[in-house]
Parts: C-alpha cells; sequence; structure tokens
C-alpha cells in the first residue's frame, strides 16, 4: 500500500523531515518526505500493519519544537520506492496556513557540546541544531531551507555536509555550521579588529572594566553592560537616550536569578522556555552578606526586575565571565533596533562584537509576567512570533489588522490563523513607520496572504488609519476598546462577554476621548453601558505625559483651586477651551492620583506614574496598612448608562493628603481598592441586563499586578468568570487582534450593532 500524508502544524524547523525518515526507516517503510510552502508531505509506502503502525507513531511522538495540528491520510496508487529519503522542498501554493517556528534557544545538549574540549564545536557560538537556533528571524521566503534563509551565504564544509546528510542529530538542520565554514565572531574596538576567542576574551575584560559593549543578537543588536558598575548603566542611559526606566537584566542561570528574584514555579518555567523571555520578577530583599544589589540606575524605583536567561551561544560564553549583565536593545529610544552592522559599529560604543550572518526580521525580546496566577504577555515578540493564534470563526476573506500607532502590531489573518506580527514601537518616529510597512510587506510575501479588506482603529489621526486608506482595500474601522475587549473573545472563544477596558487614551465616537468602558459585546456589537464621567483636560499628546497638569485640570473642575503657580494659566484654558478635551481616561485617573499623592508627576516613559502609584500601594499592603476607605460614586443616568464620578474621590485625597501626608500608602492602596470596586459594581450592573457571567478584562492598565489581582479575585467571589489576555499583550500590542476577530465576524455575518442595541434596550 501506498498513503500519501501532510501534516500541518510546526513542522518545519524543528527537524521534523529527519524524525519522519527515522520512523519510516524503523517501521520498513520506503517513500520520501518534503518540506512543501509551510507544511509536510509524506508518501509511504509498505505493508499495512507497518503502514499502520508508522501513522500511529505520527500521532503520538513528535520532535522537541514541532506542534502538531492535523494529519491526513489518504490511500493512493500504489508504488515502489527505493529507501526512504529527504526529497527536496516544494515552494507550491498550499490552502492550509503555514506555521512556522520562531527563534529557538540554543538547546542543553549544544551548549554541552560547546563547552566539550574533544567536540569540533568547542567554544562556537553560534553553534545550533534542529532543535535551536534562529528560524523566523533569517527567514526570507517559504518553504524554510537552507537557502530561503540567511545561511544560504555560507558553504558548509566537508564534516558539516555530512552531518546533515546522515543520521546524526543535525541530519538537515538549516543553521547547521561550525568554526570553519560557519559565521564567525568578531570584536571591533576602535581601528582594531579580533576574532574568535580573542574576541570573546577581550569582550568580557571590556565589561568587566565598566565599557559598553554592542552585540548582535538573533532578532538585533544589543548593549550590554555591568549592573553594579553606576557609570557604565549611566553610560548607557545618555547613549540610548533613556532617562528612568528600568533596564532588562541577563543573568547566568536560574540559581543567580533567584540570588535576586522571587520566584514561582510558573516563573521558573517561563524563564527556561524556549522563547526566552524578559520575565517581570519581584526583587528580592538583600541581607548582609547576600549578593550585592545592582546599582541604583538598573531599576532603581521599580519592584521588578526584568530578568532573562542567556538564549545564545554568545551570550553563553558572555556570562560564564560575569554573573549578570544589563542587556537592552540597541537604538536610540523611539527607534527600531539595529539590525545592520554599520549602524552598530557608528553606534557609539566602546566595542562592537558581531558575526556576518544577517538579519532578514528584526525582533525585540520579548516581556511577560505572571499576573493573577496567569502567564500575561506585555510585549511579544522574539520567540514568539511568528506563531499563530487558532480563533473563531473562520473566514475565507484574508484580513490584515493594523492595530493603533502606541506599541503598534499588525496582523494577518488567513482562515481561522491569526499571526501577530513583532513589536515595532510608537509610530511617532519615521523609522519605525517604515519598519511597519516593511514587516508587512515580508510577512504577507512569506505566508502568500493577499488581504481581502483591512481592519484598523477608528481614531482619523492615526498613522495605522491612513496606512490603511493608503491599502486601497474595504476598511473596517473599529472602536479602540472594542478592539481590547474583542481580544480577549478571541483568545477565550467568547461569542459574547461583559467587557469592561481600562486603558490611558482611545477615540470615542462621540468625540471623547475614551478610556475606562463598560461594554456589553456580543459578536462584532457593542454596547457601552458604563464609564467614568468625562473630565476637560488641557493639552493633548502632553497631557499624557505631565501628570501634574492632568491633576490640576481635575481639581479645577472640581472646583477646587489648589496654590500652584500653574493654576492660573489652566484655569484661563479650561474658561476658553482653549485646547481643551475631555477623557473618562482611567490612563490619566492614574495619573491624577500619582500627582495629588506627590509619588510622580511626570511620565518620563509610559506607565510612570502609574507604577510609583502601584509601588505606593504595593508597600502599604505588604506593611499591612489598611486601605483608606475611598469610593467612586456612581448614578444611573436617563438613557440607562451607569456613570462613575472621580471628582469626590479626588477632592477626598488631596484634602487627606494635605492634613496627613504619611497617609500616602493607604491612600494609593484605597485607591486600587475603589477602581476594583468599581469594576466589579459595572459586572454586576450589566449582568442584571444580560444575564451574562463572563467578564472580558483587557487594557494597559490590567498590567498592574495588584489591581488585577483585586479585580480578579472579587470578580471570582461574586460567581462571575473573569478572562483577560494571556498569549497576545493587553496594551495597544494586542488591538490588532481584536479588530482582525472582529472584522471576520462581521465578514462572516456576526450579529449587527443596530439589531442587538434593539434586543438588549
Amino acid at each position: 500500500m501506498t498513503l500519501l500524508i501532510t501534516v500541518t502544524g510546526i513542522v518545519q524547523g524543528v527537524g521534523y523531515r529527519p524524525f519522519v525518515a527515522r520512523l519510516a526507516e524503523a517501521c520498513a517503510i520506503s517513500g520520501f518526505v518534503r518540506n512543501i510552502g509551510g507544511i509536510v508531505e509524506i508518501a509511504a509506502s509498505g505493508e499495512k500493519e507497518a503502514l499502520d503502525k508508522f501513522v500511529q507513531r505520527l500521532q503520538t511522538s513528535w520532535p522537541e519544537g514541532a506542534y502538531i495540528l492535523q494529519i491526513a491520510v489518504q490511500e493512493t496508487a500504489a508504488q515502489t520506492f527505493s529507501g526512504f529519503r529527504i526529497a527536496p522542498s516544494q515552494n507550491r501554493h498550499i490552502p492550509q496556513p503555514p506555521m512556522l517556528p520562531p527563534d529557538l534557544a540554543t538547546c542543553k545538549t549544544c551548549l554541552q557540546e560547546m563547552e566539550s574540549p574533544s567536540n569540533r564545536r568547542y567554544r562556537y557560538p553560534l553553534i545550533s541544531c534542529t532543535a535551536c537556533g534562529p528560524r523566523y528571524s533569517i527567514m526570507e521566503t517559504l518553504p524554510y531551507d537552507r537557502d530561503t534563509t540567511s545561511m544560504q551565504d555560507f558553504s558548509m564544509c566537508p564534516a558539516c555536509e555530512t552531518e546533515y546528510t546522515t543520521q546524526t542529530r543535525r541530519r538537515h538542520a538549516q543553521t547547521i555550521s561550525c568554526l570553519d565554514c560557519g559565521p564567525q565572531i568578531t570584536l571591533h574596538q576602535g581601528n582594531q579588529c579580533f576574532s574568535g576567542e580573542t574576541a570573546i576574551t577581550r569582550a568580557n575584560a571590556l565589561l568587566q572594566q565598566g565599557c559598553l559593549l554592542a552585540l548582535k543578537g538573533i532578532g538585533g543588536y544589543q548593549l550590554a553592560c555591568d549592573p553594579w558598575n553606576e557609570s557604565a548603566v549611566n553610560r548607557l542611559r545618555a547613549l540610548k537616550g533613556r532617562e528612568r526606566k528600568p533596564f532588562a537584566v541577563m543573568f547566568r542561570d536560574l540559581s543567580v536569578v533567584q540570588s535576586y528574584c522571587q520566584l514561582l514555579p510558573a516563573e521558573e518555567t517561563l524563564l527556561q522556555s524556549s522563547a526566552r523571555p524578559i520575565l517581570l520578577l519581584q526583587k528580592r530583599e538583600h541581607d548582609a552578606g547576600d549578593a550585592p544589589s545592582f546599582c541604583a540606575a538598573v531599576s532603581s524605583e521599580s519592584r521588578s526586575i526584568g530578568a532573562f536567561l542567556p538564549y545564545t551561544g554568545l551570550h553563553h560564553m558572555l556570562l560564564q565571565a560575569q554573573k549578570a549583565l544589563v542587556m537592552t536593545s540597541c537604538n536610540k529610544t523611539g527607534e527600531p533596533i539595529i539590525t545592520e552592522d554599520t549602524q552598530a559599529l557608528a553606534f557609539g560604543a566602546d566595542a562592537v562584537l558581531t558575526h556576518p550572518r544577517r538579519i532578514v526580521t528584526p525582533l525585540d525580546d520579548s516581556v511577560l509576567q505572571v499576573n493573577a496566577g496567569a502567564q500575561q504577555m506585555i510585549r511579544r515578540s522574539r520567540g514568539y512570533v511568528p506563531l499563530p493564534l487558532v480563533v473563531a470563526p473562520s473566514t475565507p476573506h484574508p484580513i490584515a489588522a493594523l492595530g493603533g500607532d502606541l506599541k503598534a502590531c499588525f496582523c494577518l489573518m488567513l482562515q481561522n490563523y491569526v499571526y501577530p506580527s513583532q513589536y515595532f514601537g510608537d509610530l511617532e518616529s519615521y523609522e519605525i513607520q517604515r519598519a511597519f510597512r516593511r514587516g508587512m510587506q515580508h510577512m504577507q510575501q512569506l505566508f502568500n496572504v493577499h488581504p481581502a479588506a483591512v481592519a484598523c482603529d477608528l481614531h482619523p489621526g492615526y498613522y495605522t488609519t491612513q496606512y490603511a486608506d493608503a491599502l486601497a482595500l474595504p476598511i473596517y474601522a473599529y472602536q479602540h476598546h472594542h478592539a481590547h475587549i474583542a481580544s480577549v473573545m478571541a483568545e477565550h472563544r467568547l461569542s459574547q462577554c461583559i467587557g469592561i477596558a481600562l486603558d490611558g487614551t482611545g477615540y470615542g465616537p462621540d468625540g471623547t476621548v475614551w478610556g475606562c468602558e463598560g461594554l456589553l459585546c456580543r459578536g462584532s456589537a457593542y454596547r457601552r453601558f458604563a464609564h467614568l464621567m468625562p473630565l476637560p483636560l488641557v493639552g493633548g499628546d502632553q497631557a499624557m505625559k505631565d501628570a501634574q497638569q492632568v491633576a490640576l485640570c481635575y481639581l479645577l473642575d472640581a472646583g477646587c483651586t489648589p496654590d500652584h503657580e500653574r493654576v492660573p494659566l489652566l484655569q484661563a484654558a479650561l474658561q476658553n477651551r482653549l485646547g481643551v478635551h475631555k477623557t473618562s481616561s482611567m490612563g490619566r485617573l492614574f495619573d491624577a492620583v500619582s500627582s495629588i499623592l506627590q509619588i510622580k508627576q511626570y511620565n518620563s516613559y509610559e506607565g510612570e506614574c502609574a507604577i510609583g502609584l502601584e509601588n505606593a500601594a504595593w508597600a502599604a499592603q505588604r506593611a499591612q496598612a489598611a486601605p483608606y476607605p475611598l469610593q467612586l460614586p456612581f448614578q444611573e443616568t436617563d438613557d440607562g448608562t451607569l456613570l462613575f464620578d472621580p471628582q469626590p474621590m479626588l477632592l477626598e485625597l488631596y484634602e487627606a493628603m494635605r492634613r496627613t501626608p504619611q497617609l500616602q500608602g493607604a491612600l494609593a492602596l484605597g485607591f486600587h481598592h475603589a477602581v476594583a470596586d468599581m469594576v466589579c459594581r459595572m459586572a454586576q450592573f450589566a449582568a442584571e441586563e444580560s444575564q451574562e457571567t463572563a467578564v472580558a478584562l483587557s487594557g494597559g492598565v490590567y498590567a498592574n499586578r495588584l489591581l488585577t489581582e483585586q479585580i480578579v479575585t472579587r470578580l471570582q467571589q461574586q460567581k462571575f468568570t473573569p478572562y483577560w489576555n494571556h498569549v497576545i499583550p493587553g496594551n495597544d500590542s494586542g488591538l490588532c487582534l481584536g479588530q482582525a476577530w472582529l472584522c471576520a465576524q462581521e465578514l462572516e455575518g456576526g450579529v449587527s450593532s443596530c439589531a442587538w442595541q434593539c434586543q438588549v434596550q
């Protein structure tokens, strides 16, 4: 008998064809296996009993890194083959959406070889095999083969070619290379150039001397320095133009992480996963005799450390000489990560550690945390992209969804697969806009997706909205916070829910800035049933940074006149409606409270004031301080909307802080409790009308762990089932998923907004 077998899932770049060949030979099967597009095709001939055993083992086992979605088996005309071989790949169009592997951290076996003096890859920093190494970052087109990646620039030596073609662990490993034939490491310091082991030794010496090192990672250049050297870290801040935002730290191994951070079992698992993300971990308090704390310039005010483990052989070799390194992307703040050697050499580091393997797709490091007992994605990039999300419903219309302008990400939807792009940054910069467009073009070409529709944000001034216009496709625009909630619905396969978005800024169809929204959602439709009372705010984008200005505007509108030099100008602007817009933003409310409590007055990076407020509340809770009793009063309007008024609470905070400033922590904690109470009241109000118990939580504010844990616990106590983003960011990077899902719902005949509003009213 002969069977034609197609395997879909993550089956390219993970050693799946060698695995199939070994299995066929063990089962006495003849035929071939090959890559086609993004899938694997197998022709298998043999006796029925042998074929049954072969198919059964295909269905129950696969190599590390692979993920099988479907195995389709079809009997065809009997054929005779001479043995079993790995046949040349074909770039033939296939109807199934492809699944491609992300970049994988160097595996333990490769590290053992790299550290073994008897191995021919001893001290080779770019070591890899079928189970590890760069994948998406070097891929130019499908199918995944050496000549479709940037490894085509390097010819295999006879020893590597033998391993590639015979029964070894590197059989058909497309990134196979060694000290004789692969890309080699060089260190550039001024006019000097060092190679091989000398380059590594000198790089380590420079780091120990307090120098700044640029090194070529998987998805782009990184900047490294000694985390105990204040001068080096401050120089790094000046070079990047990064005033206060904490730096991530790469640790030698898990034991060193444990000496600086508190670790939950789920956090250990994430740290050691093949994605090797940056994980936000609680700092461990140091007693005398413990490991010395990092210098204050690394992350002085944060209660967390962005910790991650080495994920390339080069990282491991550098960290053999030091326990930890500050490790951050090589770019100016607000610009794309550098991938070109010439840019890195000109950037301004003391030395550049590089190699000639080209980076096709730039990828920043991914960032996660564990929040309310579950994984929460903050930034999705290296190690996760281009893995798709499988959603419902399926649509025959390919969709491009462009997200928003902050923390920009787009996604492509093909059938029921959604492919989110890597993180790009904020689209204020022309260079990031250009990287965004290039990324879109590359992913469309790679996945052979030709969008029939484009989804975007409702904001007419967004770059992404203007880009949607330029694509000359049918446009489907969605309200910002509706897309946030839809991203949770897509991820958890909810067809309807109560949605509560807590966020910074989103354009509302009423012309105001939304940001604290209760939405009843079904299919592609929503109804806004609750929100914060819109308050007048002076200033545009600058107001998002100036927490003191936000607080003064809110207090003035509430009838309080603080004794401050900025008050007369703000009063005049408010009275004359000059540069004033109304906002129901929860992000701005956090800023105002941070300012009133004298915690932070300005956001030098996004969310700084809110993080400071959370830290003050967390410290009070840890000290077992009673939360100051606060609440957000509400009223039901004539149209059946629940309206929460923050003004009385802001006035109470202002007066309490004036009378007893030592209550700062209790006031911060009380504010968090008041917001959690408000969210639960919203859910109760919506449930009375709709009988719904599923509550979707999304928006950038939910990165606040203290608040999210409070909300999740209270909702569960009240018999609601809360859902929030786990594998896609809940901040603006996740908007594209919500937009694509809403567009698919609408294209496939989801519930219309008008019909549903009539029903619920």
